[in-house]
């Protein structure tokens, strides 16, 4: 006989229900796929304002081959990324602007070389978790990096001068008094060189430990023609009340305090290093203080996802394996930068994208 009192009952209908879910993620993860190769190849630059094309003249256009071309316009089509009119196929405006348009408000392709660079490392991910939990910087793909440059560089082109630092009382007025300002967890500097065109009068220093990062930024700085006010140093986050470069009037955190080994520390240092009446700015990807509250929105299950293989790994390879993680809440941030020291802490504005929190050292 069947003991039948134990047996789970089955709704069929949530069983379909999942599946579809799984089987539309299992397709987005294929067309990301897809999209990485549309954007490599320049196909979608090729099509952007080009109007309705057929696979022979597009493969003639970008010199690829004519069949992967027409299976490559037929998977964007029923992805609903392109328009198909029989044989010919058109890229909409409107997704050319998150595709390929460079600092419009919604360019976001980049995301999708973050993503593939978390397929490159699953080996190393997979080690983490039977291991110490930590994958260092270093062994992270190029990919990444260039996703994160051009992912990121949306929301400072669009945001950081129009809505991030109006909103932090005080700080346009020291950018345009001559502050000194340090960029912390810099990267490839595209902000530290942003601000140091937007503030002539400013001096901005950028910081990485990361030095392929450094070198990146510094051969684009010199690409660029400067500015004259930006400069590029290796350093670690907790050293910064040491360097010879300050005291500072400003310390920027952009999308890099959940990266940091040791945040608490990295914070103090800040704090020791700014001078009285100076202002803390540390930019984090949007989160809400409740991960439940977040269920099924599609930027939480994105930021989810890198801080799981990118960012959280990275904190604990550092001294301190702290892994604050991408999400997690602003009052989780706000109570770090006030447990730092700063006075005022609080989140200055909340886009739906980003969160901007800043605190002040208050003068003695």
């Amino acid at each position: 006989m069947t003991d039948t009192q134990n047996t789970p009952t089955i709704d069929e209908s949530r069983v379909e229900a999942f599946v579809g879910q799984l089987m539309t993620d299992f397709a987005g993860a294929g067309t990301t796929a897809m999209t990485v190769i549309g954007d490599r190849l320049g196909l979608y630059r090729a099509m952007t304002g080009a109007g309705p094309l057929t696979a022979e003249k597009l493969a003639a256009a970008t010199g690829l081959h004519p069949r992967l071309v027409a299976e490559w316009l037929r998977q964007q089509a029923v992805s609903g990324y392109l328009t198909a009119d029989g044989d010919t196929f058109e890229l909409p405006m409107e997704h050319a602007l998150a595709l390929s348009v460079v600092d419009s408000p919604v360019y976001v392709i980049g995301a999708a070389d973050v993503i593939t660079g978390t397929y490159l490392t699953f080996d190393k991910l997979e080690a983490a978790f039977r291991g110490d939990g930590g994958i260092e910087l270093a062994e992270m793909p190029g990919c990444t990096f260039h996703g994160i440059e051009r992912f990121f560089r949306t929301a400072y082109v669009n945001q950081l001068v129009q809505t991030w630092f109006p909103a932090v009382p005080g700080l346009l007025d020291k950018l345009a008094a001559g502050a000194k300002v340090a960029d912390v967890g810099c990267g490839h500097g595209f902000a530290t060189r942003l601000i140091a065109q937007t503030w002539p009068s400013a001096t901005v220093l950028g910081y990485d430990f990361h030095q392929p990062s450094i070198a990146t930024a510094r051969a684009q700085s010199v690409e660029a023609g400067g500015p004259a006010n930006v400069s590029f140093h290796v350093a670690d986050s907790g050293d910064l009340a040491s360097r010879p470069e300050g005291p500072f009037d400003v310390v920027l955190y952009f999308d890099s305090l959940h990266d940091l080994g040791n945040p608490p520390a990295a914070l103090r240092a800040a704090y020791d290093s700014l001078a009285d009446g100076g202002i803390l700015v540390a930019v984090e990807p949007w989160s809400a203080d409740r991960f439940t509250d977040m269920i099924g929105n599609p930027m939480a299950r994105t930021n989810y996802a890198a801080s799981v293989a990118l960012c959280t790994p990275g904190s604990l390879s550092q001294p301190g394996a702290y892994g604050l993680g991408t999400q997690g809440g602003p009052a989780q941030r706000v109570e770090l930068i006030a447990g730092a020291g700063f006075a005022d802490a609080r989140v200055a504005a909340d886009t739906g994208f980003n969160l901007v929190l800043t605190g002040t050292k208050a003068a003695r």
